[in-house]
């Protein structure tokens, strides 16, 4: 079984350009680096560059105007740029975004409900993730990954919480995730949780609880994100498949 795609240098490059917008590093109404210089920073390509800026300008995040050059759109702020796929669940968070807290096996009958989605026996182990996820404002979740054992065991242990957990499975176990099913729910911090999120025990929580599957419907991974909701902002872009209209 193949692994996910990875994606495309023009993609990549696409991605970090578009998140300096959303973020307002490059200011509406304000230029883009010029050309040459975006070139000297990547390292890509003049095609590269010119298919990402292309890319960014078809999402009306970027307009180019004779005689002026790149600047970033008005219509930009009215574009949001939220999770579509499971590509963009892998590569929510940025590395300098993420401390890891703690990584190993633990007894599975400390998490029962997620033992019985693996399918576990209370006697065994399962292996677990537990890392803070901050910005320049301070702590905005605690993340904690779950998965079996016998996936972990092929891991790079020093890339173990600081990378995606669903893309180092599919990379190193060759095994595919074609589902991700998420419930948002609400919950008060405890004592423990509202210590490390730095907000009062009890205080409202947007919890997200996401399990990956694989083609036979088995769960790869489950995580459990507990986020500050007054900092962590999640939006989810809803497509409509395309059709043919009457007529046409």
């Amino acid at each position: 079984m193949t692994g996910k795609r990875r994606d495309t240098l023009h993609e990549q490059t696409a991605r970090v350009l578009r998140d300096r917008i959303h973020t307002g590093i490059y200011p509406v109404n304000e230029l883009l680096p010029p050309e040459i210089m975006l070139l000297a920073e990547f390292g890509v390509s003049r095609h590269t560059i010119r298919s990402a800026m292309q890319a960014l300008v078809e999402e009306g995040l970027i307009e180019r105007r004779p005689g002026r050059g790149t600047i970033v759109s008005p219509r930009s702020k009215d574009v949001t740029w939220g999770l579509k796929s499971i590509g963009d669940l892998v590569g929510e968070f940025d590395a300098n975004q993420i401390t890891r807290l703690k990584s190993g096996a633990i007894r599975a009958s400390s998490q029962p409900e997620i033992a019985e989605m693996f399918g576990l026996k209370k006697s065994t182990t399962l292996f677990h993730v537990q890392r803070m996820i901050s910005d320049e404002r301070g702590s905005l979740a605690l993340h904690n990954l779950y998965t079996l054992n016998k996936y972990a065991a092929r891991l790079p242990s020093e890339r173990i919480g600081y990378e995606p957990l669903i893309g180092m499975i599919e990379e190193f176990c060759r095994i595919e995730a074609v589902r991700t099913r998420q419930v948002a729910s609400a919950a008060p911090a405890s004592a423990d949780v509202a210590k490390m999120l730095g907000v009062r025990a009890g205080s409202p929580l947007l919890v997200l609880r996401r399990t990956y599957v694989d083609r036979d419907d088995a769960p790869i991974e489950h995580t459990e994100l507990l986020c500050r909701g007054d900092r962590y902002e999640q939006t989810v872009d809803f497509l409509r498949e395309k059709k043919e209209l009457p007529g046409r």
